[in-house]
């Protein structure tokens, strides 16, 4: 006992401490004592992935997930309390941290035999439902008029099969809430206004939320995973499923946790340091081919793009669909054969639509989808739909970019933008139509002075395209500061709306705009229209041109003429030529003539 009082009181109550926990002896609890600190097993880097810590305290926000009060930001006396809680059992955390107690019983063999032990029914139903063998990152593809969902979302499915995937599970990321407005959802994500969760729920239930409801694409990429590594990523995410962080839009996002999952499966990985200000889920997605974790990738496409399909590649005589579709009527029967059959194609897949938007009500709607069913049985044809697949997203620019531009009035422009993808950009891999900029800041040299000419708050533009079938507003939306003219400095605010017309090579868009621009009292307000076209039939080349004209309150007129085209000469790197003539007030029309660098990273 002499021993004893000669150390210290700090290392005597850990002596003590363990002491109760791991043996009869204080001999015995000594020597762990002396291998915990000799081993500093509290400063495991693996010990603080199981935390989500990253500059010295946890992203998860909820107290459940920790056993010590101070757990969030003392790794050390997480690991004792924990210790304590297994060895006395005074609280669950043999079923409810199944990787935790894991990993200590194999960094403390000690441990085993004196950790009370207790049936984990729940914990063992779910292992094996989940049969976690393989796992695919899943990435739906951006929603074009949902400004929430413009970036895409990544969620994990694990399961035993391959060649069953729709039995699988999902492991999901998400802000939990009910907002329907885009608008309020960023302002809220942005600022961490929401709890995120994950949820693990089976993978046919995403398929029908993302495919079928929001009707988007889904890219799915097979992990490069043993399966011992995805197990780890199995009872990880069911330790997670009760707990919840706060949800930041450009940052703490459904992507960038999904990172620390990667981490759990495998320990030699360090994934989430690679994002300090950003974690676009295209991003996170590309970061994975740098540590060889995916080892192919497969599409799977949306009741959108088959309605699509049906209707451009597969019907000859549209002159009745429209009606055929809105109306419960019979084929007409000047329809020829393969008509008929890809009008009823059709029309099965639009019931669905309408009962997913809730346009039919479920009576109603087995009514009609089973007449179909019937009607289309008779008549003997199996049809295929040989759907193109799109640019892979792997392959795809980055999602920040940085402009350089000499102009033929001898000005030279600096721009930088964190995200995302806008009209000049070639969208291979994007969803051409759906551009959104944050913070984008170009500063220009003109008459030998150095200025802002123009910093991007928020731009969001929908140029969501219409058809039979789908009929979506276009939209936009566009808060900035920037210099009218390059004269005086405002305030802008540029809401628009309108329509659009194409297809994947082409589209054509008219837009009804107001601009609003205000300087301490000194306001200028428009109304205008603009037109427009974009090509990307050219490949690595995109080709565009925009009118608009602006009546403003101050009585003056303002028209421009734009022209510009794009060409990509390697993933990150592209020219872009632009042409301008600027009619603005009395003055003579400004023709200018630009040539820009675009480098994305």
């Amino acid at each position: 006992m002499l021993n004893l009082f000669n150390l210290s009181i700090n290392k005597a109550t850990k002596i003590f401490f363990l002491s109760a926990l791991f043996s009869n002896s204080l001999y015995s609890s000594s020597i762990l004592l002396s291998k915990i600190e000799e081993t500093k097993l509290y400063d495991d880097t693996y010990w603080s992935k199981l935390f989500h810590y990253r500059d010295g305290k946890s992203e998860i926000d909820s107290d459940n997930f920790f056993i010590s009060k101070n757990g969030k930001t003392n790794l050390k006396e997480e690991l004792f309390e924990t210790i304590n809680a297994l060895t006395n059992g005074k609280k669950d955390v043999l079923c409810r941290f199944p990787l935790r107690v894991k990993w200590l019983k194999e960094k403390i063999p000690a441990l085993e035999k004196e950790i009370k032990n207790y049936e984990c029914k729940d914990l063992d139903l779910y292992i094996k439902e989940i049969d976690a063998k393989y796992a695919s990152l899943i990435f739906p593809s951006a929603h074009i008029n949902s400004p929430a969902s413009m970036y895409g979302h990544t969620f994990l499915r694990i399961g035993g099969n391959l060649n069953t995937p729709l039995i699988s599970n999902a492991v999901n990321y998400a802000a939990q809430t009910e907002e329907t407005n885009g608008l309020i959802f960023a302002y809220k994500g942005i600022f961490g206004g929401y709890k995120g969760q994950y949820s693990i729920l089976p993978y046919y239930k995403k398929i029908k939320e993302y495919s079928n409801l929001e009707q988007r694409d889904i890219w799915e990429y097979d992990l490069n995973l043993e399966e011992n590594e995805v197990f780890k990523m199995a009872l990880h995410s069911y330790e997670l499923k009760d707990s919840f962080s706060f949800y930041h839009f450009f940052l703490e996002n459904c992507s960038y946790n999904l990172l620390w999952l990667f981490e759990i499966a495998r320990e030699d990985l360090d994934l989430v340091k690679k994002f300090k200000v950003k974690a676009v889920p295209l991003d996170t997605i590309k970061i994975l081919t740098s540590y060889n974790l995916i080892k192919n990738s497969n599409f799977r496409y949306s009741k959108m793009a088959k309605m699509k399909y049906i209707l451009n590649e597969q019907i000859e005589n549209k002159t009745y669909l429209n009606d055929y579709l809105s109306n419960d009527i019979d084929l007409n029967n000047k329809l020829s054969f393969d008509d008929k059959v890809a009008y009823l194609d059709l029309k099965i897949e639009y019931i669905q639509y309408l009962r997913s938007e809730n346009k039919l009500d479920q009576k109603t709607y087995i009514k009609k989808y089973l007449k179909l069913l019937k009607l289309r049985s008779s008549f003997d044809k199996i049809s295929e739909f040989n759907i193109k697949n799109p640019k892979n997203p792997l392959y795809s620019h980055g999602s920040s970019k940085l402009k350089f531009t000499y102009s033929s009035d001898d000005s030279i422009e600096f721009g930088i933008k964190p995200v995302y993808n806008d009209i000049y950009d070639v969208s291979d891999g994007y969803l051409d139509g759906a551009y959104i900029d944050f913070f984008d800041l170009n500063i220009k040299k003109a008459d030998d002075k150095l200025f802002i000419d123009k910093f991007t708050i928020l731009k969001i533009k929908s140029l969501a395209k219409r058809d039979i079938v789908f009929k979506p507003i276009s939209w936009a939306i566009d808060l900035s500061y920037e210099r009218f003219k390059s004269k005086e400095d405002y305030l802008k605010l540029k809401p628009q709306i309108g329509l659009t017309y194409g297809n994947e090579d082409f589209f054509i868009y008219t837009l009804l705009h107001s601009n609003l621009y205000n300087k301490l009292g000194d306001n200028l307000i428009s109304l205008g229209s603009s037109i427009g076209a974009v090509s990307n039939s050219i490949k690595n080349t995109k080709i565009g041109i925009n009118y608009s004209y602006d009546k403003y309150n101050q009585k003056f007129d303002n028209k421009v003429l734009e022209l510009f085209s794009t060409y990509k000469f390697s993933k990150n790197s592209a020219l872009n030529l632009k042409y301008t003539n600027d009619d603005y007030e009395d003055l003579k029309k400004q023709d200018n003539i630009s040539i820009s660098l675009f480098y994305y990273f």
